[in-house]
């Protein structure tokens, strides 16, 4: 088994796969090696947003994962695919070509035990995941008794994820000679004040998984030293639990900042996700990791979000540590793949239906 999930995470890392490259040759390869299980794929979003879905049977678990991977950077002192005392080096190794390797694995022992399952995997969760809303409607998800993503944790079992909002705000003044500033209405001047209002939201909370919290992560404005900015704009991020939704958030901002004086414009938005940590297919998904496995809650966003309407039941639990997830010289143990595709197999076997 160790070999084989060498040979075939080796094949996904060599891939190119970031969202500047194009789609069609993982979506090529990975249906192939489907169809030589027997499988169907069914492809579903466009060219740029795919995601392919393949069901065995019906009223199996659905797997998920993701083939897309961040820009490679710079830096690296490993080559890609370059396996090293059982660790293999390469970008996406661990986010998460490691779990959709095991997806794969665990797909050809299921079919061979005639067990009921699905897989979705989806190329754009980086950036816009609208490949596994499109897929979210397939019957594959909806007859599931649970949908797994098999991001990496550890092999903790994910149940709870905060929301996400992504805006800009901005401000307008009037260009005027620097040496001249009462000829002028400074943006950034004015930008400061509202930041400034907003202090406290910035803060760290004592309970970040459990709290809101907000960054200020880009600042543009001005033009040159010696000319009043006419123009000033942040981009935040948002990160808040499930009690709390867009338009509480925004409350929050301008209650603060006042009615007037600024503009804010949402550019990206994802609910929250929670699943009942005592419902059965959490507590079978303990057992099958181990009594001791912790079920746990994340402050970022999985594809989860995008299979709520189709499935209230998901969680996350994959192979691989999250910290090195877009880092340079990304890796993962090849054989916590292998342990992935056991426990898929386990679990999988324990939820089919009777």
């Amino acid at each position: 088994m160790i070999d084989r999930a060498e040979e075939m995470l080796s094949q996904l890392v060599l891939l190119r796969s970031t969202s500047e490259d194009p789609a069609g040759p993982m979506v090529d390869h990975v249906a192939s090696v489907l169809k030589g299980m027997g499988l169907k794929p069914r492809l579903y979003g466009d060219k740029a947003h795919p995601a392919i879905v393949a069901q065995h049977m019906s009223g199996g678990v659905m797997l998920s994962g993701h083939l897309d991977t961040v820009p490679f950077g710079t830096g690296w002192r490993r080559e890609q695919a370059e396996v090293v005392s059982g660790v293999m080096y390469g970008r996406g190794t661990c986010d998460m070509k490691g779990g959709c390797t095991a997806m794969l694995l665990t797909a050809e022992q299921l079919v061979d035990k005639k067990v009921p399952f699905s897989l979705v995997f989806t190329l754009d969760e980086e950036t816009t995941m609208d490949g596994a809303g499109a897929a979210a409607k397939d019957r594959a998800v909806t007859e599931a008794p649970a949908v797994l993503i098999t991001e990496p944790s550890r092999f903790e079992i994910v149940v709870k994820e905060k929301g996400l909002l992504h805006f800009t705000l901005s401000t307008k003044g009037k260009s005027a000679h620097a040496s001249m500033p009462h000829l002028g209405d400074n943006a950034i001047s004015k930008m400061t004040k509202l930041l400034s209002r907003i202090e406290d939201l910035q803060r760290i909370p004592a309970e970040p998984l459990d709290e809101m919290t907000l960054c200020v992560d880009t600042i543009k404005g001005g033009t040159r030293i010696n000319v009043i900015p006419a123009d000033c704009e942040v981009e935040i991020d948002v990160r808040y639990p499930p009690r709390m939704n867009t338009q509480s958030v925004l409350k929050l901002v301008r209650d603060r900042m006042g009615p007037n004086g600024y503009e804010i414009k949402i550019l990206h938005e994802l609910d929250p996700v929670e699943t009942d940590p005592k419902s059965t297919p959490v507590r079978v998904l303990k057992e099958t990791v181990g009594r001791s496995a912790k079920v746990v809650s994340v402050p970022y966003a999985t594809e989860m979000v995008m299979f709520k309407a189709g499935n209230p039941v998901q969680m996350v639990c994959g192979p691989g540590d999250p910290k090195l997830a877009h880092v340079i010289d990304e890796h993962i143990r090849i054989s916590d793949v292998v342990k992935a595709t056991e426990l898929y197999v386990k679990y999988c076997t324990r939820m089919a239906p009777k």
